[in-house]
């Protein structure tokens, strides 16, 4: 987490307003080219996310099947023994590309299988909590101010993520894994309530409203 936060993070913006109605706006229109574009996609996801089948779906127009290959262990940094999560009111993950389950491995030597996405265009992530675990029962938190919007900007953002659950598109309840990866590959994905369990994540410029740093148990 520590990191994460350190490599990623550069600026904190203090025009929340401004933040919250741009993103807002930009959610809107991403969600509308979404809902355009890909009306039949929303219920090939819904029909998946109660019984998966990425060999028998139809793709709509603009859509890509996503793959579960899983080959060799990622030519990565290792990553952190114990992931970090994120929970957030939304996220909106622009110019995604899943790439399919892919293995990991961490500094302790396990190897582990994620969800590989790279985000071209930017990520807006609501309300962000990022929650990391430390050894002696303790937790480590980095939220933003309540209400705003943090944004990943600079570059592709490569993502290694273990789960991701909440409402797609802001309707259909979902979780994926490696045990029930996306069946499609969409380029504008956005969730409300969402809880993401994240092994590693790389590149791009983290900027979070009135972050707060703090700890809890231990």
């Amino acid at each position: 987490m520590s990191g994460t936060v350190k490599d990623t993070t550069k600026t904190v913006t203090d025009t929340v307003n401004n933040t919250v109605k741009d993103t807002t706006d930009t959610a809107g229109k991403a969600i509308s080219e979404v809902t355009k574009s890909a009306d039949d996609a929303v219920k090939s996801v819904a029909s998946a996310a109660a019984s998966p089948s990425p060999g028998s779906t139809e793709l709509p127009d603009g859509c890509v099947a996503a793959t579960d290959d899983q080959g060799d262990v990622e030519k990565i940094t290792a990553l952190p023994d114990d992931p970090w999560r994120l929970e957030a009111s939304s996220l909106l993950l622009k110019g995604a590309d899943y790439q399919g389950i892919v293995k990991v491995r961490t500094a302790n030597g396990t190897v582990k299988k994620v969800l590989k996405y790279v985000i071209s265009n930017g990520t807006d992530i609501g309300d962000l909590h990022q929650l990391v675990d430390g050894q002696k029962g303790e937790t480590y938190h980095v939220q933003a101010a309540k209400g705003s919007t943090s944004t990943i900007r600079d570059g592709k953002t490569v993502m290694y993520t273990e789960s991701i659950s909440g409402n797609l598109l802001g309707l259909i309840p979902v979780t994926f894994s490696p045990d029930n990866p996306p069946p499609l590959n969409i380029p504008i994905i956005y969730f409300t309530n969402v809880k993401v369990t994240q092994a590693g994540q790389f590149g791009g410029t983290l900027t979070v409203p009135g972050m707060h740093q703090y700890v809890t148990g231990g």
